[in-house]
């Protein structure tokens, strides 16, 4: 069976290396060009990761929706080699995200059925290193590494509380409560809310085909917790990000 793997990676790397024409697979030459420029559109999922179970026992079911994210955006690399460039971006991201859980008192006399909905905005810096290989004379091949800065420039939450409690006389009592506060630092948001600037990892990979059209994924990871919080329990809240990319080069 291990023969059988080896054949196919030596097939392969064959193949790369026949449609690659002049060009190895990794070029260790100069770069074909001192500076590239790119702009690109994104798409795809936002998230967070959270403790609030482990935080607050009150809440017995907790439901974290991924939302949907999108943006624009513009690239720069500086070629260091052929097969190595440094690049940065700035981009303009709309994320959206859901929570909904329930809510027991400590009586079990009355139930809160909580939802919120949130929309923000993030402008977004990511700097990473970019590693390029050559699958065919018009395919290439990237992968990159490294971090980013994220700033909060807006957003609000949506908050639906639904109670129900049973009153001094037997009697179900049911009220509604809506509420639309700020997303970055206001109190008013459940729980928390989220501070302005994060930071984490970013990982990208795609293809660029005859130097002018890209197409790729992302995942970005916060390792910053954003969580924004005035009383004495503490949450932990961290961003996720996962986008695909189109773009073009000039």
């Amino acid at each position: 069976m291990k023969k059988v793997y080896i054949n196919v990676v030596l097939a392969l790397l064959a193949a790369f290396s026949l449609n690659a024409g002049e060009k190895p697979f990794v070029d260790f030459g100069p770069a074909p060009a001192f500076f590239d420029i790119e702009v690109h559109g994104l798409v795809g999922g936002s998230s967070i990761t959270q403790n609030y179970m482990s935080s607050f026992p009150e809440i017995s079911e907790l439901d974290q929706g991924t939302g949907w994210s999108y943006g624009i955006g513009a690239a720069g690399r500086f070629g260091l080699r052929d097969y190595l460039s440094l690049g940065t971006e700035v981009n303009l991201l709309v994320n959206t995200g859901s929570t909904d859980m329930v809510v027991n008192r400590g009586d079990a006399l009355s139930v809160s059925n909580v939802f919120l909905k949130n929309r923000y905005y993030y402008l977004n810096f990511p700097i990473f290193m970019s590693f390029n290989f050559n699958l065919a004379s018009t395919v290439r091949w990237n992968v990159d590494g490294g971090v980013y800065y994220s700033y909060g420039i807006g957003g609000n939450q949506k908050q639906t509380i639904y109670n129900a409690k049973i009153n001094e006389i037997g009697q179900l009592v049911t009220t509604i409560h809506n509420e639309k506060c700020g997303y970055f630092n206001d109190s008013r948001a459940f729980i928390n809310s989220s501070r302005r600037s994060d930071v984490g990892l970013h990982l990208a990979t795609g293809l660029t085909f005859n130097d002018r059209i890209s197409v790729g994924g992302r995942a970005q990871i916060g390792l910053k917790n954003v969580a924004n919080t005035v009383g004495v329990v503490k949450p932990n809240v961290h961003n996720l990000g996962f986008m695909f990319l189109v773009g073009y080069h000039f």
